[in-house]
């Protein structure tokens, strides 16, 4: 008991930081909806790690790389607008996926798990994968954080400046893809967006500074997960949800307080 409990709660820590620190700049560059879509693709690359024995997370990072680096050339040709894009490839996705598990169908299978996450159920070898995760998405922040803050407030300065646009824009692509790998088994495909856009949410109503931000956001990612771990725990209810819900609770309750600042 103690030990599945245990790796529940790094587990938590670990994708805390990850989501609240991304989430910011899904929030800054107004992306939410490619995270939503790049969550759909994540259950093609669940039911094609299940199907051909490859490790989940290792198709999960592949399926979510070939995803970006299809988007980023689309958006090139500028032939459609990037919702259309992210909406064709993310059904496209999520449909390949069900059909591939359907495919694979097995009664031990539980879709439950992956649609809206089993915290309980991670091991050790998971515990590894988010902090590997982690330590890449952190070193990568803090060595673009300027460059990557600079696109997303003031992008024709940054272009001016000599900064590549695509190779910024398909990195954080791929930045979040990473997170998404691993956010999966927490709160399931379907949730995984309000794991990235929430903290920052709540966060934004408080922070005065990007950093600041930041480190707020990743403090009601902790308090969020925190609150469903224990909630599920405690009423045997599905993990994701719960976590769901307690970002829920904290968005309305920063919206009160905001009313009451201004």
């Amino acid at each position: 008991m103690e030990n599945f409990i245990f790796r529940a709660v790094l587990a938590a820590i670990g994708i805390s930081i990850i989501a609240g620190s991304l989430g910011c700049f899904v929030i800054w560059k107004r992306m939410s909806y490619f995270s939503e879509s790049i969550s759909h693709s994540a259950l093609l690359g669940v039911s094609l790690g299940l199907a051909s024995g490859l490790s989940v997370h290792f198709s999960l990072v592949i399926v979510g790389v070939i995803f970006a680096i299809l988007v980023v050339i689309l958006q090139r040709r500028q032939f459609l607008s990037n919702d259309a894009i992210l909406g064709i490839f993310s059904h496209i996705a999520l449909s390949l996926g069900i059909i591939v598990l359907s495919f694979i169908g097995n009664t031990n299978m539980d879709y439950f798990s992956l649609l809206f996450g089993d915290i309980l159920s991670i091991t050790n070898a998971d515990i590894i994968w988010v902090y590997v995760i982690l330590i890449v998405l952190g070193l990568l922040l803090i060595i673009f954080w300027q460059r990557l803050l600079l696109l997303t407030l003031n992008e024709e300065l940054a272009v001016a400046q000599g900064l590549n646009r695509d190779f910024y824009q398909l990195l954080f692509m791929l930045m979040i893809a990473l997170a998404v790998s691993v956010s999966v088994q927490i709160v399931g495909v379907l949730l995984i967006t309000s794991l990235l856009i929430i903290p920052p949410a709540v966060a934004r109503v408080f922070a005065n500074t990007p950093s600041g931000m930041v480190f707020q956001s990743v403090i009601v990612s902790m308090v969020a997960v925190a609150l469903g771990l224990g909630t599920s725990m405690a009423y045997d209810l599905a993990t994701g949800p719960a976590i769901v819900i307690a970002l829920g609770g904290l968005f309305i309750l920063s919206q009160f307080m905001y009313k009451r600042s201004t």
